[in-house]
Formats: C-alpha cells, sequence, structure tokens
C-alpha cells in the first residue's frame, strides 16, 4: 500500500504509534492536569470571594477533576486510536 497522507497525518500517526503503547503515562497526565486545573480553579475562587478554607471542598473538587479527567482522557484516547487506525488503512 501506498501511504496518500498529508505532512500532518504522517506526523499524527508517528506521534500516536509512540504515544498508545504508554497508555497509562497518557492516561496519568491528563488526569493530572485536569485535576490541577480544577483544584487551582477552587483555590483562586476562595481567595478572590475570600470563603474560609475547607479541606473538605478541596478533596471533592479533587474527586470532580479525577472523574473527569478519567472520562477525558478514555474519549481522547478512543477518539486518536479511531483516527490513527483510519490514517494506517489508507
Amino acid at each position: 500500500k501506498i501511504m496518500m497522507l498529508r505532512d500532518k497525518e504522517k506526523e499524527f500517526v508517528k506521534y500516536w504509534s509512540v504515544k498508545r503503547a504508554a497508555k497509562l503515562q497518557f492516561y496519568l497526565g491528563i488526569i493530572l492536569q485536569i485535576v490541577l486545573i480544577t483544584v487551582t480553579y477552587k483555590l483562586v475562587v476562595n481567595y478572590f470571594s475570600s470563603e474560609i478554607f475547607d479541606l473538605e471542598v478541596f478533596l471533592q473538587y479533587g474527586l470532580f477533576g479525577l472523574i473527569l479527567g478519567i472520562v477525558v482522557a478514555y474519549f481522547k484516547f478512543r477518539a486518536n486510536e479511531k483516527k490513527y487506525h483510519f490514517l494506517k488503512s489508507k
């Protein structure tokens, strides 16, 4: 088969063939980013609204970030896999 892919598509195939082998690291990276974003968001909101620091609320935001991160990582991995397999079959 002759792959008739654009440069951007070739870069994606090359990039994803490496990333997909490290599925756990891919998931953990996205989960960590989202947990940090949600907790940082709550810290900023707390700072500007002068609320009292409540550990339980931060744990709830952390848990929310964890769940959201798992969902986002799953769908992002799945979408990249579909794109990868589609491009590989061209």
